[in-house]
């Protein structure tokens, strides 16, 4: 056989860990998630990180009541202003509509947790993704616990443990913990993106943007 006739070396892609941080109801989060996704390559580890907008809870109410009461607007004017966002998810392919609950994300974070720990990232990651197009899409009402727990079985985790993640306080301290290590590196808000431990990301980019800075990590190493 001849060195021509030998086939040609690959190199596999460098592991790289990408840690998110980010709420269940930050649509800025949803939509940069799903392009980091399409960024990533199978060497590509993302790791879902817990970040509460309204550490307090909250009450349930319409997303478009919440809004107008925080911005100060009429729910018609911040339905207008919403428009982009909605054409921005929409453009990613992902299922988007203003007519959604918000209130307390703390479960969600908790049965991300449980899924961390029973599967690994990749399991905790779709979970998350499983509960964000649910609660965008609107059919997902993220404060009822028993509609959480069985979309977190729906793609994988396991129902005793989904059940004994809501309220569970360890589980709690630990989505604390994570917003406290965000809020420790210099995030204000989310998504807040770390590639390889070095180079952070504040707020959503384009998707090519992710692949750049998923690009200088490997060169870096």
């Amino acid at each position: 056989m001849t060195s021509e006739s030998l086939p040609a070396q690959t190199t596999a892609p460098a592991p790289v860990t990408v840690d998110v941080w980010a709420d269940i109801v930050c649509p800025f989060c949803y939509i940069g998630e799903a392009r980091l996704r399409k960024a990533a390559d199978p060497a590509v580890v993302i790791h879902p990180r817990a970040f509460q907008l309204n550490p307090d809870g909250g009450e349930r109410e319409s997303v478009m009541s919440y809004l107008a009461r925080k911005f100060g607007s009429t729910e018609e004017q911040v339905r207008e202003s919403q428009q982009r966002i909605v054409d921005l998810a929409r453009a990613e392919g992902l299922p988007f509509t203003n007519d959604r609950v918000v209130g307390d994300t703390m479960n969600s974070h908790r049965l991300v947790l449980a899924a961390l720990g029973e599967g690994g990232p990749a399991l905790a990651l779709d979970v998350r993704e499983a509960i964000q197009r649910g609660h965008f899409g609107g059919t997902l009402d993220i404060t009822d616990a028993d509609a959480l727990v069985d979309t977190a079985v729906k793609v994988g985790l396991d129902v005793d443990l989904a059940r004994a993640a809501i309220d569970n306080d360890d589980l709690a301290q630990l989505v604390r913990a994570e917003h406290q290590q965000a809020s420790q590196m210099g995030a204000t808000g989310v998504p807040f993106t770390v590639v390889g431990e070095r180079f952070g990301i504040p707020g959503m980019v384009e998707t090519d943007q992710y692949a750049e800075v998923i690009a200088r990590v490997r060169e870096a190493h």
